[in-house]
């Protein structure tokens, strides 16, 4: 039934190219390694010289934020504003405010309105 048979199955001490093979074949894969490791190692490196400042770029933008946050209105502070707005125009609308009338009348006398 085993018709076919090896010689390095018998006696590997007296197949040689064998044993060159697999020497051969296991430089071949530790070269390949060494490779692969330069390569990561490489593409580690020039990752790090692309990113440049990257964590100051991130910092930087989030001290921006931060400001950002803190001066921003609320919509509370909108509403005020806004009740405020329409009321000094409804009692200048009115004839109510003084004050804002003769503002008007004055600056339009100087431009010859009136």
């Amino acid at each position: 039934m085993n018709e076919f048979k090896l010689p390095h199955v018998e006696d590997l001490r007296t197949d040689t190219t064998l044993i060159r093979g697999l020497q051969e074949d296991f430089k071949a894969i530790e070269q390949e390694d060494k490779n692969d490791d330069q390569a990561l190692s490489d593409e580690v490196a020039d990752r790090k010289k692309g990113d440049g400042n990257l964590q100051g770029q991130i910092d930087d933008l989030q001290e921006r934020c931060q400001k950002l946050e803190q001066e921003k209105a609320t919509k509370d502070d909108l509403e005020t504003v806004k009740s405020e707005f329409f009321g000094r125009i409804k009692s200048i609308y009115m004839g109510k405010d003084s004050k804002a009338i003769r503002d008007i009348i004055l600056d339009m006398k100087e431009k010859g309105e009136i």
